[in-house]
């Protein structure tokens, strides 16, 4: 469940220049199945705030937890690639460069998870034991079409 406040403010007393709200969305997360953590518990309950630029009436509730939704999904994607591929470490000045390499990432990505069916962390620490992981698990794929 999610609960959202939100508060009209403005740029001097929040110090950001375009501010003109302050949200915040409280969440309550259960999990389907029981956590492995033992010292996790059932469920969390987890707070966030977020500052706005648009004015209180411009969106209604419900418009801005669906845009706080979609940035955290994008957000939690860009998380993986940046854990897994240390994406933010990139130093990259050409564009082009960069979003060339982000494309790799995301399609190596995206094939790792289609070949071998496994989280990604896993395959990750099993290939930097063993080279020769990810080649077997193309050539294994190729051979069940």
């Amino acid at each position: 469940m999610r609960q959202l406040t939100r508060v009209s403010t403005d740029p001097q007393s929040v110090d950001f220049p375009a501010a003109r709200q302050l949200l915040r969305s409280r969440n309550d997360t259960t999990y389907k199945k029981p956590p492995k953590n033992p010292t996790k518990a059932a469920g969390e309950n987890l707070t966030r705030y977020f500052i706005s630029s648009w004015p209180l009436t411009a969106q209604s509730d419900s418009s801005m937890a669906q845009l706080i939704r979609s940035h955290w999904c994008c957000e939690s994607r860009h998380w993986q690639r940046d854990a897994l591929w240390r994406e933010d470490h990139c130093r990259l000045r050409s564009p082009n460069g960069a979003c060339a390499l982000a494309l790799i990432r995301a399609t190596l990505q995206s094939l790792v998870r289609w070949t071998t069916g496994r989280p990604l962390p896993t395959v990750f620490e099993d290939v930097s034991h063993d080279l020769s992981l990810g080649l077997g698990w193309l050539k294994q794929r190729n051979l069940h079409r």
